[in-house]
């Protein structure tokens, strides 16, 4: 299992006091935590807040991991209907939104600091649709971080789940089984429409379904990704390739050479090529590029007047 806090350290020369490991769904920014080691570091922010509030969003996310829990299971066990008719990621959402916009003012002098002290924030691999939805749990978070992306207050590296949820869809990926969704999509209600990260065009459904949508679009271009490639997903792959090229000749009036279409599910470095013609219609285009990533590669994004990408 590769985990950026050990690899940091041990192959790139980083000092292990100079590296801080959080979970997103702990806040750091809030609670007092004793740490788990291995998953997360002590955490104390020492920020007045109301003990029944702690306790609730707990149990909340106590609720969360029983259903993934019983998903997990083999064979997988339903997730109980809950009383409000909700989902569990929505509940949790509802409660964790409240307490972010409660002691907004906390969590924005925290962002503030660690994205400006911090040189790099590295995401790890894991489960695709729980990271997703614990992103969707803390939407004022994830702003925070594009923010400083995009600002160049901080560097983003990433793998495998943690790439999935910057790009436009998450969607191609066999954690997604039945009931998953269900349990552990954030309503489309919670991600905010300011422009930074979703407009009303990402959130409305035509193309891209909001249950799959990534929850930290970090970039601009349609893009969505599938790591640790393998030849048996070409045939989904050029399906939603032809579809996105078809929209982009169909709203442009542009046509793509169709061998750059065809060659998309050999790899990443063609299905880029393609990447960086349709990302021209960014702003308008639904379909998204799919990007086949093998375990020994991996891709750089460059802004330049608009996203460049590339192999390195």
């Amino acid at each position: 299992m590769y985990h950026w806090h050990t690899e940091l350290a041990n192959t790139m020369g980083f000092d292990p006091k100079n590296i801080t490991t959080i979970q997103i769904l702990e806040k750091p920014w809030l609670f007092n935590r004793p740490g788990d080691e291995g998953m997360y570091d002590a955490q104390a922010p020492n920020i007045p807040h109301e003990v029944a509030e702690e306790e609730e969003y707990y149990a909340k996310l106590k609720q969360t991991q029983e259903a993934y829990d019983l998903l997990k299971e083999d064979p997988p066990k339903p997730v109980p209907a809950l009383p409000s008719g909700k989902s569990c990621a929505d509940e949790l959402a509802e409660i964790s939104t409240k307490l972010d916009e409660k002691y907004a003012s906390a969590l924005k002098a925290w962002c503030d600091k660690t994205f400006h002290e911090a040189d790099v924030i590295a995401g790890q691999g894991g489960e695709v649709v729980m990271l997703n939805m614990a992103y969707g749990c803390c939407p004022l978070f994830a702003t925070k971080l594009v923010e400083a992306v995009r600002q160049n207050h901080v560097m983003y590296i990433s793998l495998s789940a943690s790439t999935m949820v910057c790009c436009k869809s998450m969607e191609m990926t066999g954690e997604i089984q039945p009931g998953w969704t269900e349990a552990f999509s954030v309503d489309k209600k919670f991600l905010p429409t300011d422009g930074l990260m979703f407009n009303r065009k990402d959130l409305n459904g035509s193309g891209i379904e909001c249950n799959v949508l990534g929850t930290l679009p970090l970039f601009e271009s349609p893009m969505a990704m599938r790591p640790h490639y393998n030849e048996s997903w070409e045939a989904e792959v050029l399906k939603k390739n032809l579809l996105a090229e078809q929209e982009y000749e169909k709203e442009t009036g542009k046509l793509i050479d169709d061998s750059l279409v065809s060659g998309s599910t050999e790899g990443c470095v063609q299905a880029l090529k393609l990447l960086n013609i349709i990302a021209e219609h960014g702003a308008e285009q639904d379909r998204p590029v799919f990007i086949c990533m093998r375990n020994d590669r991996a891709i750089e994004c460059k802004y330049m007047g608009q996203e460049i990408w590339r192999v390195v």
